[in-house]
């Protein structure tokens, strides 16, 4: 019952399945979350084997006695795609985010680089945690930052200039080609005052757009968890909402306990080697049989 509901299946339909009433199945689905270990212990447990490139973000979800959405944070170890840890805040701001990456260095963590959207409260925590840490804002974000300034969508007088913006960030480049281009790019547009201001927005940040070139492996953008953002989505759809905050916890719980323990089917490129292992086998340390 517990993985048909953890898979998207609603409760009624549950209930039909396994010819019980839907008070029954649900009262068995939460006693069996309520049984699980937490994500957290099982990485303290049984898991040292990350490679330290974190990509993460927030989902938001309905809970009760909450006036709004409230999120839920949790990041991805890029090369093993396992979820070390996840955490359900009452708000995004810098004393959660703050409590996020103490929960990851209470983990022994060992967080290299971090890869998020352009948010200062991200970033700061992060940085009091992990002061080593390299930080990488996803270009994506970045560029549809951009496009909103520009409003390319409905006018498109900047549409060419929006062009050679995407250019720019259309792949990884060393630090002085990624000078040189938007140097060219500063030229041609040097009479247009907003042009200009994207131009400088775009040096003030560099250091944060090109975190890449100081972590191998280190990704440009947060695709990878977005993606599984969008699987998420689907479940927590089919739920509706969450009575309390405690049972939002257990369920989410329970749905990064079965991510880490169900196999890949899906992954491209390099890490199509990943397709039919557990995000956890990756991660899991030498001695766990």
């Amino acid at each position: 019952m517990t993985l048909d509901h953890l898979d998207g299946m609603p409760l009624r339909k549950i209930a039909d399945r396994y010819k019980v009433s839907i008070s029954s199945a649900f009262s068995k689905v939460r006693s069996y979350l309520d049984k699980l270990p937490n994500c957290a212990d099982v990485t303290r447990k049984y898991c040292s084997r990350f490679s330290g490139i974190l990509v993460v973000d927030g989902k938001f979800v309905c809970v009760r006695g909450y006036e709004k959405k409230i999120p839920t944070f949790y990041g991805i170890d890029y090369l093993s795609h396992d979820i070390p840890t996840f955490k359900l805040m009452p708000s995004e701001n810098y004393e959660a985010c703050v409590n996020y990456f103490k929960s990851l260095r209470l983990l022994n963590y060992p967080l290299r680089a971090l890869v998020a959207d352009d948010n200062i409260n991200i970033r700061i925590a992060c940085l009091a945690v992990y002061p080593k840490a390299v930080i990488q804002i996803c270009q994506n974000h970045y560029l549809e930052n951009v496009r909103k300034t520009l409003n390319v969508r409905t006018d498109p007088t900047y549409t060419p200039f929006m062009r050679r913006v995407e250019v720019l960030f259309k792949f990884k480049r060393s630090k002085d080609d990624f000078n040189r281009y938007a140097k060219t790019i500063l030229n041609d547009y040097q009479d247009f005052s907003i042009c200009v201001a994207v131009m400088i927005d775009i040096h003030k940040k560099k250091g944060l757009l090109l975190g890449y070139l100081n972590c191998k492996h280190c990704p440009r953008t947060t695709n990878i968890i977005e993606s599984f953002n969008s699987h998420l989505n689907a479940r927590l759809e089919s739920i509706k909402g969450f009575k309390s905050f405690r049972s939002a916890d257990l369920w989410l719980n329970g749905y990064f306990l079965r991510r880490r323990i169900k196999r890949f089917t899906d992954c491209r490129g390099k890490f199509k080697h990943l397709n039919g292992k557990k995000s956890l086998e990756q991660t899991q340390k030498c001695d766990v049989v």
